[in-house]
């Protein structure tokens, strides 16, 4: 769930909070001077803090694809690389630098998993082995899973899909990957071929 990291984003918050139900929305950055809120039927609306007072502002269209993708080119060449291995780092570089990314398209996440991102905290590693170890995980648990590998572990572990079976869909998580004494971990996804092939019902 995303917390404002600037002093403007602040100022936008307290004023969402007195004007809005947020536990209605999801809650995003627009920029360092502002965010944005989206309600469930996908309608949004943009504020900053402009001209010393918050101000609704438009939402801005997501930029071209060839605009994003000669910013991703320059990227790549920067010199040094910017050091980003999690969520937090990567929000403050966006944050911090200009660039053409919606904060989705910075993040490299689907619409479902950058949905469940905004709504749902971070687990912990603990609470991450857990669930892998549990055998099965439901689809929430299963993006859970994604988010916390994808917040700084990609380099010590291993995370993804081992096949389908008669069961349903394998996915397996190791922990520790490439070391002597990995932590490896199985467990099948709760989705619509699971519930197909055990003759689940709803």
């Amino acid at each position: 769930m995303y917390k404002p990291h600037t002093i403007e984003q602040y100022k936008v918050y307290r004023f969402l909070e007195e004007n809005f139900a947020l536990e209605h929305f999801l809650l995003a950055p627009l920029s360092r001077f502002g965010l944005i809120l989206e309600d469930k039927t996908g309608e949004k609306i943009a504020f900053a803090f402009l001209n010393n007072c918050v101000q609704e502002i438009p939402v801005p269209a997501p930029a071209a694809p060839e605009t994003v993708t000669a910013f991703l080119k320059q990227f790549r060449s920067l010199t040094p690389r910017p050091v980003i291995h999690d969520f937090e780092a990567l929000t403050r570089w966006w944050l911090n630098n200009p660039n053409p990314l919606t904060y989705q398209q910075a993040l490299g996440m689907s619409d479902i998993l950058y949905r469940h991102f905004l709504s749902h905290p971070l687990i912990s590693e603990d609470e991450t082995l857990r669930l892998a170890r549990k055998g099965l995980v439901t689809e929430s648990e299963y993006n859970d899973l994604q988010l916390w590998y994808f917040n700084g572990h990609t380099m010590s572990c291993w995370f993804g899909p081992l096949g389908v079976d008669g069961t349903g869909s394998l996915y397996g998580l190791i922990f520790d990957y490439q070391t002597a004494s990995p932590t490896k971990t199985q467990f099948y996804l709760l989705d619509d071929y699971y519930r197909v092939m055990n003759h689940l019902t709803e």
